[in-house]
């Protein structure tokens, strides 16, 4: 738990870096604060006493493409300082060690972003010329954004399902061994 004199230092060092602190952050524990990108500065008492603890975290948008590093590669996005160093020089210290990590990794997983955003508008589009012709529409996760596989029954004629990956569409067809003739014949003409 943080002591009084550890909470005002943190609102110290926040007003040097022009932060404001996060809404919806119970400030009971620890000071929060946002970052100019949208990312999160944490304010903690440290392991040992006599220490602040500060971490950053990047937007919360950007949290689930957060890349996977192998040892020593991992942005460096916590620091600890003694309690005793004035708010400019913990502020010094937040710039030069801490935050250009921090943009090393948010900048990390923007790019993961933009390129799981790209994957999923180029599966969402192949699963969409699979549904139009059955008047069907792709439905997509809440939260990702992914496409769900797409399952198309008529009336016992056939089963129809897409399922979107990286590169390409998986189709599985169940149908009658009739029907299933009927649209070998189809595929052979493609």
């Amino acid at each position: 738990m943080m002591t009084p004199e550890q909470r005002t230092l943190a609102d110290a060092v926040a007003a040097e870096l022009n932060l404001q602190s996060a809404p919806g952050y119970d400030r009971h524990w620890a000071p929060v604060f946002v970052l100019p990108d949208g990312g999160k500065l944490y304010f903690s008492s440290g392991r040992q006493r006599g220490q602040l603890h500060i971490s950053a975290s990047v937007a919360d948008s950007l949290r689930e493409h957060k890349p996977y590093y192998r040892d020593g590669e991992a942005a460096l996005t916590s620091i600890n300082v003694s309690d005793t160093k004035p708010a400019e020089r913990i502020a010094a210290d937040i710039r030069r060690r801490l935050l250009p990590e921090h943009e090393r990794e948010a900048s990390d997983c923007a790019e993961r972003k933009a390129r799981h955003d790209d994957n999923n508008a180029k599966r969402i589009l192949a699963l969409t010329k699979v549904a139009a012709p059955f008047g069907e529409h792709v439905q997509c996760d809440e939260r990702s954004g992914d496409p769900r596989p797409l399952s198309i029954d008529r009336e016992g004629k056939f089963r129809l399902t897409a399922k979107p990956y990286s590169e390409a569409v998986k189709l599985e067809i169940e149908t009658s061994p009739e029907v299933a003739g009927e649209i070998a014949a189809l595929l052979a003409t493609l």
